[in-house]
């Protein structure tokens, strides 16, 4: 039996999403070593990020055909309905998860003023903004969503693996990543969300070779690399993935060769 799509696109670039998931931020962010300015930059991207989702989703909604018939309620299309309905909930609550936090810590005008898009914010928005275009339809927007959640979940479980215990108050704000952002992310109901969404994925028996698995094959390169550039740099890490060198992106393998990951989405 040939593989899952999911286990195939998994297989595509190892080196590649193992950097992505394993970024120093996240070990600072585990570590409660971030320096603050670092964290309010993730934090507001972050929140800018997870504003692009709801149009997201609606695409992928608004290109979904629903059954018609009173059954419609097992059929693969209303399932994926579900899921993303679930989907918005959940972002909902991330925005308004990132808002409090930021106004408990003091960071409003950091996270939630007048912020300009990092890159990788701008290649994420252009990402969605076209999963769904040019005759992809809902199931590539799936592979889209199904890819940045699965990659979301790695880091933040890597992240929760290298937690150390808090010895008393630290700066404000130096362990909220340990109390809020990680435990969210790298939770038993987000893992089983993920699962979800793999599960409608691979259900959907995109044929092997064709021009919709290649697209979804091309999703996932995107995905990957604009996750290896999302996490900002951690001062004296040793380690700046994404950052461009002639032309080229650093640390990037399989999809660096390539050279066009980042004009394929701008």
């Amino acid at each position: 039996m040939p593989p899952s799509l999911t286990t195939h696109l998994l297989s595509l670039t190892p080196t590649d999403l193992h950097t992505a998931t394993t970024h120093p931020f996240l070990t600072a962010a585990a570590t409660s070593t971030l320096p603050p300015t670092t964290l309010t930059t993730w934090l507001a991207q972050d929140r800018l990020y997870a504003l692009s989702y709801p149009s997201f989703i609606g695409s992928i909604l608004s290109s979904l055909p629903i059954p018609a018939d009173p059954s419609r309620s097992t059929s693969l299309e209303w399932r994926v309905a579900d899921v993303l309905i679930d989907a918005l909930a959940n972002i909902r609550r991330e925005i308004g998860m990132f808002e409090d936090v930021a106004r408990q810590e003091g960071w409003e005008a950091e996270v939630c003023g007048e912020v300009e898009e990092g890159r990788a914010t701008r290649c994420y928005r252009d990402l969605f903004a076209g999963a769904t275009g040019g005759g992809k339809g809902w199931v590539v927007g799936l592979v889209v969503l199904w890819a940045t959640e699965e990659c979301y979940l790695r880091a933040w479980k890597f992240a929760k693996s290298h937690c150390v215990a808090q010895k008393g108050e630290g700066d404000a704000g130096q362990d909220v990543m340990a109390r809020v952002f990680i435990p969210n992310w790298s939770s038993e109901e987000f893992e089983g969300f993920v699962g979800r969404l793999r599960g409608l994925v691979d259900e959907v028996g995109v044929e092997e070779g064709g021009w919709v698995w290649r697209e979804c094959e091309r999703a996932w390169r995107q995905v990957v690399w604009i996750e290896s550039i999302f996490w900002p740099d951690v001062e004296g890490s040793g380690q700046t993935v994404g950052e461009e060198v002639g032309g080229e992106v650093k640390g990037q393998g399989e999809t660096a060769k390539e050279g066009t990951k980042a004009d394929s989405v701008q």
